[in-house]
């Protein structure tokens, strides 16, 4: 599916306040956002749509084969697609999460000088780990013994590839520019973790590995807006990445606020994490919450 929806401008900005951080790099630009709570009542309905719609193309594939006219999966008990994601561990929807505002941001604020990017599709549907998970823990509902989702033996790998990949096109339809993503999102802010988000980028090869993904992910869907997409993104395959741009960029989501003082942001501010050793330009765009637990089970779980 090629998704459409996007957030109020106006009340994203005030959930999500830019902390305006300078950064005199020349190839690194931080960009920081700290959540105002308060305002999130405002925006909580648009947010729960966006991501619902994020995760659509997941659904359908959870369905796929399991169709019947006369049984649209109204009844949960035989719905391939029952409580997912709401029933995953937490630590699986965080990472959800870190990948939708990775996609959210970069439409909504723009990225390296341009601000029409796209996300045409997200690729939660190659989660295979939790797909299976999922149907272990329906049969374990059905069987009446369910079980807290966020016990540690609840836990599974997180899916591997590019977390999330943003497109520029133009009027003929070529892709110009591609946006690789690399998504983390923890409660508690893990310098490791900010390091390996940054090495990943750097491994990372010419044609990244969701490109092929997303073509075929895009051929299961008939309609026009569809169609464009593939035929771009096989021509972009097929051309071997040649005038098409690359960029970087790593989201992390943290849940908590630096304290210490002088200190506003986890990730650097004044030049590319050490780790980071390509010669690209590298945007960072961190987001600082106050109870991303809380958070995450809202949007995910109806909490």
């Amino acid at each position: 599916m090629i998704r459409f929806r996007r957030l109020t401008p106006k009340l994203l900005n005030n959930w999500l306040v830019d902390q305006q951080v300078p950064t005199p790099h020349p190839r690194y630009r931080l960009r920081m956002w700290r959540e105002n709570r308060a305002r999130l009542a405002t925006i909580q309905d648009e947010l729960i749509a966006y991501i619902d719609e994020a995760l659509e193309d997941a659904r359908r594939k959870l369905r796929r084969g399991f169709e019947d006219d006369l049984s649209p999966f109204s009844d949960p008990a035989t719905d391939p697609a029952a409580n997912y994601p709401a029933l995953l561990h937490r630590v699986t929807l965080q990472g959800y999460f870190g990948e939708t505002l990775a996609g959210m941001a970069v439409e909504h604020w723009g990225a390296h000088n341009h601000t029409d990017w796209v996300v045409p599709a997200f690729l939660f549907r190659y989660h295979y780990q939790e797909f299976q998970h999922l149907d272990e823990i329906n049969e374990r509902l059905r069987e009446g013994n369910p079980r807290d989702p966020d016990q540690d033996a609840e836990k599974r790998p997180g899916r591997t590839g590019d977390d999330c990949l943003a497109f520029r096109i133009n009027e003929e339809q070529t892709i110009t520019d591609v946006l690789t993503l690399e998504a983390k999102c923890l409660t508690r802010s893990n310098n490791d973790i900010i390091k390996e988000a940054h090495e990943k980028l750097v491994a990372g090869k010419l044609r990244p590995s969701g490109i092929h993904e997303l073509i075929s992910l895009l051929d299961e869907y008939d309609s026009p807006e569809a169609h464009v997409w593939q035929v771009a993104l096989l021509k972009l395959w097929q051309s071997g990445y040649r005038g098409a741009a690359r960029h970087d960029s790593v989201t992390y989501a943290c849940g908590c606020i630096p304290k210490q003082k002088g200190r506003v942001a986890w990730m650097p501010t004044d030049a590319p994490h050490p780790a980071y050793t390509a010669t690209r330009n590298l945007e960072g765009m961190e987001f600082q919450f106050e109870d991303l637990n809380t958070l995450v089970d809202m949007l995910y779980r109806g909490a």
